[in-house]
């Protein structure tokens, strides 16, 4: 009883400051992999699309697998060009309403070094987009170490794991704090969620927004209706799914 009214008095400020849920809270995992990349997501106002990239022969290929890579499935033909696009007819900004916000989050599925290397290569050919304003540069997968991000333009940021102990400046550079779900949870989204696992979902949230001030994000979280109910009840940050049409329903859209 003691422990649930700490986390009750704890919470407090986080649950009173809670916002209504947009598609700016929607996470779209593994974007590439829908019928229609990036211009779906984009559509519905979504706060977060993903990539994961592979170098390969020195092109940077968009896919999950390394088997499933294909021709012309590139990082700049699937989202930097159709970004581009965006931000110049929207005069500057991602998306038409100048105050929303986009993060571009690359997942890197080839050693992180030299393939955040190619990728800031390929972004110097995309001035609009890292000098937007609303638009982020997110990269998370095989991450270079932490005190190399000093060596990276300052528009790359990076996707941060809890329990790190991140330098002020190392933490200047992450746009959120991210774990797995399944790494700490048995809930299946159906069944009702324990008070144990309600309570550990709640301060792992609440660890990364005061240790690090940072959003915070699971990912593999149960993707149906029945769990984004508790998700958004629980005010979960980010929201990751791979139905991002029924989510933003689910959120009114």
């Amino acid at each position: 009883m003691l422990r649930a009214i700490f986390f009750a008095i704890a919470f407090l400020p986080f649950f009173c400051g809670a916002q209504p849920y947009t598609p700016s809270r929607i996470f779209a995992h593994n974007d590439y992999a829908r019928s229609n990349p990036f211009h779906e997501a984009y559509s519905l106002g979504v706060g977060y699309i993903e990539s994961d990239v592979f170098l390969k022969d020195n092109k940077l290929m968009v896919a999950h697998y390394e088997h499933e890579i294909a021709e012309g499935r590139t990082l700049e033909e699937l989202y930097l060009k159709p970004l581009l696009a965006k931000i110049k007819a929207n005069k500057g900004f991602a998306y038409p309403d100048t105050k929303a916000h986009l993060t571009l989050m690359i997942d890197l599925k080839t050693e992180g070094t030299p393939t955040l290397k190619a990728i800031v290569r390929e972004l110097a050919r995309y001035r609009p987009l890292t000098t937007c304003p609303t638009l982020q540069i997110m990269i998370s997968g095989s991450v270079p170490p932490p005190d190399t991000w000093k060596d990276f333009p300052a528009y790359i940021y990076f996707d941060g794991r809890p329990g790190t102990g991140y330098t002020p400046e190392q933490l200047d550079r992450i746009a959120m704090i991210s774990t797995g779900f399944r790494q700490h949870f048995q809930w299946d989204g159906r069944s009702p969620l324990e008070e144990s696992e309600r309570i550990k979902m709640l301060q792992m949230v609440y660890d990364a927004h005061w240790v690090t001030g940072k959003p915070f994000r699971f990912w593999a979280t149960p993707d149906f209706p029945e769990a984004w109910k508790v998700l958004m009840e629980l005010n979960m940050d980010v929201i990751v799914t791979d139905d991002v049409k029924g989510l933003a329903e689910a959120m009114g859209r």
